[in-house]
């Protein structure tokens, strides 16, 4: 079988993979509508569905989460890990993606970005090459970002796993 190598490229240019974004939550109310309302306001042009996967909220978490979408489940082990792997389960799209509630997608185009590897069906997986902040934000939030990590131990044993904003 010969495969013609241009219309395949041609092919991956014009998929539009549907996406399924899963949120895991407990007592998230503080960051979640942000966190969803950045979600729904993406640019992107396939199917998007958005999976709660919720560790048993006691605040407001669930009645705001229910202002984006019914597709909330339960979360019984509570950690944020946890609640990934309880909404993949129930995932139906064909891609994935993982966005903790405290986290607030940094413009319109973001996913439309992080799908664009997927062009090359090699690829399994992407994350972000780097972390953003808002000036509002907290100061070891931006200072995590701005050294590139979430764990600033990463700096002493040299481990960077995102570009440095203050180094490049």
């Amino acid at each position: 079988m010969v495969i013609d190598a241009a219309a395949q490229s041609a092919d991956n240019l014009n998929w539009t993979p549907s996406v399924s974004v899963v949120v895991p939550t407990y007592n998230s109310a503080k960051t979640l509508g942000d966190c969803l309302e950045s979600i729904k306001n993406q640019d992107y042009q396939g199917e998007v569905e958005i999976i709660i996967a919720d560790g048993g909220s006691t605040d407001s978490t669930l009645e705001i989460a229910r202002k984006y979408t019914d597709k909330i489940y339960p979360n019984p082990l509570k950690t944020g890990e946890a609640g990934k792997a309880a909404g993949v389960k129930h995932a139906k799209n064909e891609i994935i993606a993982l966005i903790d509630s405290d986290n607030i997608l940094p413009s319109r185009d973001w996913l439309s970005r992080m799908i664009e590897p997927f062009q090359d069906r090699e690829i399994a997986g992407t994350e972000p090459l780097y972390y953003t902040y808002r000036k509002e934000d907290g100061y070891i939030t931006r200072y995590c970002a701005m050294l590139g990590m979430n764990d600033p131990l990463c700096l002493f044993l040299g481990n960077y796993d995102r570009i440095k904003i203050i180094t490049n």
